[in-house]
Formats: C-alpha cells, sequence, structure tokens
C-alpha cells in the first residue's frame, strides 16, 4: 500500500532547497557561474548542531542518501531505485502486517475452537489474553534491546520467534496450558516490534517525516487486521482452523529471510543508511547507562504511559471481542461476522494515510510539535467516544456496524500523535521509551480482554462489558495527555540531533 511516503518526503525535500537556491542565487549574481553553483550546492546541507536544522540524510547532496532517494523525479520509480531508508520502511510494515495477522487470527479461530473443545466467554478470554502476558513483559526488555542494538537487528528476531510458536499453536492447543503458553510465546515476539520501529523511524528518519514514517510503518497493524479477518474464515472452513495457524506463522518466517536480504542490499549499496541504523543509538562501547529513574519519573512519560494504557483498552478488547460481538448481536455466520470486521481496519488504513503526512504538514508549517501531538490524540479519543455512545444507542445492526466502524478509524489518529511522541522526546531513547509507555499499553490486553469475558458472563451485556470501559478511558486519556504531554526533548535527553 502506497502511503506517500517516500515522493512526499522527496517532495518537500526540493521545494525547501529549491527556495534556499533561489535566495542565494539572487545574492550571488554577481559572482562567477561555477562558485555560485558550489555554494548553492554546500548551503543546502547547514552544518550539523544548528537549530531547525535537518539530520543527515535529509539532504539531497548528503553522502547519507542513497542514489534511489532522488531518483524517479521524471518518471516512474520502482522498488530497485528506491532508497533505502524507504525500503527499511516497507519491509518493516510487512511485518506489522505479519504481526496483526498472527494476533487477530485467534479471535477468529476461538469461535470453532470454543465449540470444538467446549469453552465459555470466560475461557475464551483468558486463551486471547494470554498473548497479552508475554506481550506484556518484554517491552522494556524490547525497548532496551532496540536501543543499544538497532531495531534493523531486533525485529527479525521477534518475527522469527512469533512465528515458530504461531506454527505451534495446533500441537499445544489441545491443552489450555499449552495454548496459553504458545500464545504468551507469540506475544513475546510481537512485543518488540513497536519498539524496534520506532527506534529505526528515530535513526534513519528526519523529524519533519516521522509522522508519515510512523503512520506508515504502523498501518501496516491494520491491513494485518484486514488480511486476517479476511483469510481466517476461508482457511477454517476449508482445512479446518489449525491451518490458519500454520500457513501465518509460516509466512512470518518467510518474511524474516526476506528481510536479511534487504537489509544486507541496503547496507551494503548504501553506507550513509547503514551508519544512521547504527548511529544515535545507546553507545555500546562505553556501556551509557540508560537513565531509568529519570524517564519513569518524567511526567510527559508518565502521561504518555496512560495514554497508551487507555489508547490500547480499546482497541485490543475491540479486536478480540468484534467477530464474537458481531455473531452474537446480530446473528450471523462466522464467515459474515469476520467479513463484517473488515470495516473498522479499512476506515483505520484510510484514517492512517490521512494522519501522518497532515501532522507532518502541520509542523513544518510552524505549528508547536506538541500542538499537533495533542491535536491528533483528541481526535484519536473523542471522535471514538462519541461513535461508541451512538452505538450503543442505535437499534440497527448497520448502524452499529458503521459507528464502530467509525470509531476504529478516528481512533488512527493515534499514529500521529502518542506514537510519534517518544521520537519527540527523545530519539536517542525512542525504543526504550516506546517500551516503556506500550508495557503500560499492554496491561489492557492481559486484564481488559480477560474482564470483558467475565463482565459478559456477569451482565449478558455488551455496552456494559466492551463499550462503556472504552468511553469512560477515552476521556480520561484525552484530559491527561492535554494537559501533561510535551512535545520538545526532554532536558536529560543527550540528542544533538532531534
Amino acid at each position: 500500500m502506497d502511503l506517500g511516503l517516500a515522493p512526499i518526503g522527496r517532495r518537500a525535500s526540493c521545494r525547501g532547497a529549491t527556495r534556499r537556491r533561489g535566495r542565494l542565487a539572487k545574492a550571488q549574481r554577481q559572482t562567477d557561474v561555477q562558485g555560485a553553483e558550489t555554494g548553492l550546492a554546500e548551503s543546502t546541507c547547514p552544518s550539523p548542531g544548528r537549530p531547525g536544522v535537518r539530520e543527515q540524510g535529509d539532504c539531497s547532496c548528503s553522502p547519507h542518501v542513497g542514489a534511489g532517494d532522488l531518483e524517479g523525479k521524471a518518471g516512474e520509480w520502482s522498488w530497485a531505485t528506491l532508497g533505502g531508508k524507504y525500503k527499511i520502511l516497507a519491509a518493516s510494515a510487512g511485518a506489522f502486517i505479519i504481526c496483526n495477522m498472527d494476533k487477530v487470527n485467534m479471535s477468529v479461530a476461538i469461535i470453532p475452537m470454543a465449540q470444538d473443545f467446549g469453552w465459555g466467554p470466560s475461557i475464551s478470554g483468558l486463551v486471547q489474553s494470554s498473548f497479552f502476558l508475554g506481550y506484556f513483559l518484554f517491552q522494556i526488555p524490547g525497548g532496551y534491546l532496540s536501543s543499544r542494538f538497532s531495531g534493523s537487528r531486533v525485529l527479525p528476531t521477534g518475527v522469527a520467534l512469533w512465528s515458530l510458536a504461531t506454527v505451534g499453536v495446533p500441537m499445544l492447543g489441545a491443552t489450555i496450558p499449552g495454548l496459553c503458553l504458545s500464545r504468551a510465546l507469540v506475544g513475546l515476539g510481537e512485543a518488540v516490534s513497536p519498539a524496534a520501529a520506532t527506534d529505526m523511524v528515530a535513526r534513519i528518519m528526519p523529524r519533519e517525516e516521522r509522522s508519515r514514517a510512523t503512520a506508515f510503518i504502523f498501518a501496516g497493524l491494520h491491513v494485518g487486521s484486514l488480511l486476517g479477518l479476511l483469510i481466517s474464515p476461508l482457511l477454517i472452513e476449508g482445512f479446518g482452523w489449525p491451518a490458519v495457524f500454520t500457513c501465518f506463522g509460516g509466512l512470518g518466517l518467510i518474511w524474516v529471510a526476506w528481510f536479511q536480504l534487504v537489509l544486507s542490499d541496503v547496507v551494503q549499496k548504501e553506507k550513509g543508511v547503514a551508519e544512521d541504523l547504527k548511529g544515535r543509538g545507546i553507545s555500546t562501547k562505553d556501556q551509557e547507562p540508560i537513565p531509568w529513574s529519570r524517564l519513569l519519573k518524567s511526567q510527559p512519560v508518565q502521561a504518555l504511559m496512560f495514554t497508551h494504557f487507555c489508547n490500547n483498552w480499546f482497541q485490543f478488547t475491540m479486536l478480540a471481542w468484534l467477530p464474537t460481538y458481531l455473531k452474537d448481536t446480530l446473528g450471523v455466520s462466522l464467515a459474515n461476522a469476520a467479513e463484517l470486521s473488515l470495516l473498522p481496519p479499512l476506515a483505520a488504513i484510510t484514517t492512517s494515510a490521512i494522519a501522518g503526512p497532515l501532522a507532518d504538514y502541520l509542523i513544518s508549517n510552524g505549528w508547536k510539535v506538541a500542538t499537533v501531538r495533542k491535536l491528533a490524540q483528541c481526535v484519536a479519543f473523542l471522535g471514538p467516544m462519541v461513535c461508541l455512545a451512538c452505538a450503543t444507542t442505535s437499534d440497527t445492526g448497520s448502524w452499529k456496524v458503521g459507528f464502530i466502524t467509525a470509531a476504529l478509524g478516528l481512533a488512527s489518529f493515534s499514529l500521529a500523535g502518542l506514537y510519534c511522541n517518544h521520537q519527540d522526546l527523545s530519539p536517542k531513547y525512542a525504543g526504550v521509551l516506546l517500551g516503556i509507555t506500550n508495557t503500560a499499553g499492554a496491561l489492557p490486553g492481559i486484564i481488559g480482554v480477560a474482564v470483558t469475558g467475565i463482565l459478559m458472563d456477569q451482565t449478558d451485556s455488551w455496552t456494559l462489558s466492551l463499550f462503556v470501559p472504552s468511553m469512560i478511558f477515552f476521556l480520561a486519556g484525552s484530559i491527561v495527555f492535554t494537559l501533561y504531554g510535551r512535545g520538545d526533548l526532554l532536558q536529560f535527553a543527550d540528542d544533538s540531533a532531534s
């Protein structure tokens, strides 16, 4: 899916360079042509370290830009001519697609599995929440490893782990402890992916392109939900529920091999990107300690942790229970429930394509970073809150589906809000910060998914068990992030370039 990352980045860079050339050319008209051209070429890449200056790899004359970054201006571009950093972004988005395919497959497969094994909502909720136990436990270690060794190394390791665990679900699925263990291992592998991706974006992308880059990669989650919900029922009806885990896990192992080829090719051909991937992380030579205490005591970080928790309560509970909710409330078949579940990811993909570029546009036109992040997050919280309130009062199934679709679509504005804020606060510790906040964000997966099933058993009400808790957290999260969120560097964050 093309969200316009590379072309927009090139156009923005070219427009800025053109304006600078025009101003300098006017001032140097009396100089000789060759001297003017030399001065212009040098002026487009100001010295690093000055306020507002782009980072390495952002200017066309920088040695950190691959040849592929600048090709295709006069014609069509292809994968072969695409710049190395954009190949890494695209490959990372592919990993995120597989990530959510392996996450949502259980939300579909749990329906026939519950019928086969005689499980009720409480057991189904326990099985699904076990994924988030592993996801919770490895957030901070994943962030630390990404910042220490680069997300480009950590991400494929995580994909390999969760893919092997997914393939093992049919073998361990005969018992509840075995199934919970396999899903916990899937969560353990997937836990490193957000921090690894955030770390790579902070290393190779300039600040004014990070919203688009982050939105592009994380939009892969919505594409993965879409494909997982579309393909899983077909595999279940044709080959049984074990086929879902075998096929999806195998796809992840194929991605690992492909990513290694892509990364090796980029590193060999574009030394600048290779240096960016190694740079700006935590020093491995000096073993520089991470300021854990100062990070955890920082008010903006605490606000971001709570915001992440509120965001993920809605995302995880809805992701786990939406097919079951649609099957129960609308009385549709498994296949039809999965098909209806495709609508929210489609809306989220569309919103993701808008949120990131819009945020970058506002920042590049003088808006404060903090203002843009808070505005995006308020849209991501207050919009869905209103939609869920409408869904609970609607009497028709089509309107319920429409409001839920709109809620999940608007929630994707978080990709231009909280998910970019880690890089704003500290590019150097971006992976660590996401590991910290996503630890809080993983709790709704453990607590929320299980609690939803328990509340459903006790109240027999989807409104009280699924919708009302999300609405409460949406309101609380928007208030906290607006009051205490920040968009500038943390004072103790030793980042020479932002």
